[in-house]
């Protein structure tokens, strides 16, 4: 009967059918078959709206995109379609052991699109290695960067930390055409020394992977959190909180006065720092906040202690993988209340805002996955927290309650959430199933959690320092050889690893899953 409607509504009709319905119905009728082979970019541009493996807003790009790539809109979903499968179990996940990358490595960035994977070590140093090739394509001695350096990429700017609190500015070569460096923060002698012994150093034949000295940012004040995101960098110290042009090496904005006192509390100790275009988001130890940029406004806050009292335990399962080829198990959810004795001590450590700019994410150091979609009506008040958040529990640490989330990460496109705890690597996925996407009210909490069945010993977790999410794959450091250590990582996402009161050298290298 579907043939015998006008094109369009017939189009319509077939929009709310799942891909895996696409695949069979056309083996079923004729008239059906050449009514979606007729219209088929237009029927999987629907498909990949449907399912959310793009947004409304990318459609054109990726129309774009695929034309370009001589491929096509079934093709683009087929694909899309076999790596959420991945991501829930389904289908095959590989394992790859970026050697390349150190033997001791702290921080991560990851760059797929230039095939680009830049870290800094413990015992001091950055890298940049190939990711195809896992071969060393350029970097700079321990004797320049510092131990335990924080690194910050994006746009092609690395960003990292020295001892003098000033944040060093590198640039990769192939986007600085003829220009040297910035005018208004230039490089000071020392970096311009090791980029020139670098240069005898790394292979000249190609400068890929290769970056050059471009700015020194000079902090007013001591300003150990910071964050890039694309030529704006966050550095926040205790009292207030700098907003950086790195392109331009200029100071832009100043937001004044963090701490003082809202709802009868203060900020507490800076945990993490985030930033986009509109807004400054600073995670402390008593309260989750977001300042207005362009003036420095307090625009929302939120206390562990006022989350939602609805929340999703995560339990194990029994259950394998679904596919032989995979390491991803599927974890049970189960909803429960959020008491007031279980959040009193907790604190935020980490909060990620998606690359759309329209939600964010934030871990508690007890574990609790705080998911916001469209957190500026939090902001308007045209909607409560109860009412949009989704509020996911890990399971606990054997030591203690306060002891369980140890890293958080947030894919920029697709509003996947990678986290580390001492009891696993979890993967938070937005559920696609077609019975959840039909109804009129779908079940919560609307999302898919899964955990990487290879690396749960709970020693080697907690050496978990960094941990990056792409749309196909996550990468984190593992492999310490110190497996009978506790380290005390005060601090979330920045802290260092510590065993009686002394820093430790973790022996761990990159790890890669991808699907």
């Amino acid at each position: 009967m579907l043939h015998l409607l006008p094109v369009e509504i017939a189009l319509q009709v077939v929009s709310y059918l799942p891909i895996q319905t696409l695949h069979r119905i056309v083996q079923v009728s004729r008239a059906w078959f050449d009514l979606i082979d007729a219209n088929e970019s237009t029927v999987y541009r629907n498909a990949a709206t449907l399912h959310r493996l793009v947004q409304d807003e990318n459609c054109d790009d990726l129309a774009s995109q695929a034309s370009c790539l001589e491929t096509n809109w079934k093709a683009f979903c087929c694909r899309e379609f076999q790596i959420e499968w991945g991501w829930r179990g389904k289908a095959p996940s590989y394992v790859e052991e970026l050697s390349a990358s150190g033997a001791s490595v702290h921080r991560i960035k990851v760059d797929e699109d230039s095939g680009l994977v830049i870290t800094t070590s413990q015992r001091g140093g950055l890298l940049v290695t190939n990711l195809k090739g896992n071969a060393l394509l350029w970097g700079l001695p321990p004797s320049h960067v510092v131990m335990y350096a924080h690194l910050e990429y994006d746009h092609g700017y690395i960003v990292f930390n020295r001892l003098d609190n000033c944040k060093e500015v590198w640039r990769r070569v192939v986007d600085a055409d003829n220009e040297d460096h910035c005018t208004e923060s230039p490089p000071d002698e020392d970096m311009l020394s090791a980029w020139a012994q670098g240069t005898f150093r790394w292979d000249a034949s190609t400068r890929h992977g290769h970056f050059k000295p471009w700015a020194l940012l000079h902090m007013p004040d001591h300003a150990r959190f910071f964050r890039l995101s694309y030529q704006t960098l966050l550095a926040s110290a205790a009292e207030n909180a700098y907003v950086w042009d790195v392109s331009q090496g200029r100071l832009i904005e100043t937001v004044c006065d963090i701490q003082r006192r809202h709802r009868g509390r203060t900020l507490g100790h800076i945990r993490y720092v985030e930033v986009n275009d509109k807004y400054a988001f600073i995670c402390g130890s008593n309260q989750l906040r977001i300042f207005e940029r362009g003036g420095g406004a307090l625009v929302y806050d939120l206390s562990p202690r006022n989350l939602a009292r609805k929340i999703w335990n995560i339990l194990s399962s029994g259950k394998q993988p679904a596919h032989n080829s995979s390491i991803v198990k599927r974890q049970k959810l189960q909803q429960s209340n959020l008491t007031a004795s279980s959040s009193a001590n907790d604190q935020f450590m980490a909060v990620h805002v998606s690359g759309n700019g329209k939600d964010i994410v934030a871990l508690t150091i007890c574990g609790v996955l705080v998911i916001i979609p469209g957190f500026q009506r939090l902001i308007s008040g045209e909607a409560t927290l109860s009412n949009i958040a989704v509020q996911l529990r890990f399971p606990p640490s054997d030591r203690r309650l306060q002891d369980t989330a140890i890293y958080l990460a947030l894919s920029e496109k697709d509003g996947k959430v990678a986290a580390v705890t001492r009891r696993g690597l979890y993967l938070v996925s937005p559920d696609i199933e077609f019975s959840n996407l039909t109804t009129e009210c779908p079940p919560q909490p609307g999302v898919v959690v899964s955990r990487l069945t290879k690396f749960e010993d709970m020693p080697l977790l907690s050496f978990v320092s960094c941990l990056q999410i792409t749309r196909t794959s996550i990468y984190f450091n593992w492999k310490p050889n110190r497996q009978d250590a506790h380290p005390n990582r005060g601090g979330g996402n920045n802290g260092y690893p510590m065993l009686g009161g002394r820093l430790i050298t973790i022996m761990s290298t990159v790890y890669r899953v991808s699907f």
